[in-house]
């Protein structure tokens, strides 16, 4: 590894009492652009003082370790968005974390993404725009939270899965886990082969490895579906033989066109409602 390189975020956490910042965790106790305290519980003068503060995790993730994809912030009350996860405790003290908005993080295994978070840093109220290179998240009790991205380095000792024959004689085949072609850390659609359209029967045939859940990629642990034959609907079959369709042309209607076409004045109901009021 050279100097100075910048390694993945492998944890998070937030702690009540600086000095009991987790081993090989590093704390965030200063604002990036001016050196002021980053405690994410400024409270009042009077009392006992609360302190939060943010440590971090780098290292060189190994290929079952996870690493920091995303961050973002929610109110108390909302629900964390899908896949990501409320640090909404002190890791020393298990107290409240954080005041009005929580903390939120996304996981996910090297294996699925090139790209994870390597930096967090807190902004005074008064800077509101992002360094070069960073990502503004929002603000969290009067500071503005950022993030930088950074390519995941690999470690020496992490090997392709390769599924071995289960008997002599009996060739099995080797899936190649490399790392997804986009930097995103989400789920993208599978590569499907160009299928015929006139002739023999349309089959879709995977030519990937099996499809397998974000956890079993560290394992090579293969999903119950795989190798099963994709097939299309024979009823779908005849769409695709379909010609000289006709596609109606939608006039698009204005405002008043929509007034007119839909006017009721409802007198009738108003000379019931006279008739019966004179009654």
């Amino acid at each position: 590894m050279e100097l100075g390189q910048e390694l993945p975020i492998t944890g998070v956490c937030i702690v009540a009492d600086p000095s009991r910042c987790p081993p090989n965790y590093t704390l965030i106790d200063k604002t990036f652009d001016r050196p002021e305290d980053a405690d994410l519980w400024r409270d009042s003068f009077f009392g006992r003082r609360v302190m939060r503060y943010i440590c971090v995790q780098r290292q060189i993730p190994s290929q079952s370790q996870d690493v920091l994809v995303d961050v973002t912030l929610i109110v108390e009350k909302d629900l964390p968005p899908p896949g990501f996860s409320v640090i909404d405790l002190t890791q020393d003290s298990k107290e409240k974390a954080t005041q009005k908005r929580c903390l939120c993080v996304r996981w996910m295994v090297p294996s699925m993404t090139k790209d994870a978070i390597t930096e967090l840093i807190l902004l005074t109220r008064a800077q509101r725009r992002a360094p070069a290179g960073y990502t503004l998240v929002g603000e969290l009790n009067s500071m503005n939270l950022c993030y930088k991205m950074g390519n995941i380095p690999k470690s020496q000792n992490s090997e392709q899965t390769v599924l071995k024959p289960a008997q002599q004689g009996t060739i099995a085949p080797s899936y190649n886990l490399a790392p997804l072609n986009s930097s995103l850390p989400y789920d993208v659609a599978p590569a499907v082969p160009a299928r015929s359209l006139s002739g023999g029967q349309s089959t879709m045939t995977r030519t990937g490895p099996p499809e397998q859940s974000a956890n079993s990629l560290a394992t090579g642990h293969i999903n119950p579906i795989s190798g099963a034959e994709w097939k299309m609907n024979p009823k779908y079959k005849q769409l695709l033989e379909l010609q000289n369709l006709y596609v109606p042309d939608i006039v698009g209607k204005t405002l008043m066109d929509i007034e007119r076409q839909y006017e009721y004045d409802f007198s009738m109901e108003r000379s019931v409602s006279k008739a019966q009021s004179l009654s």
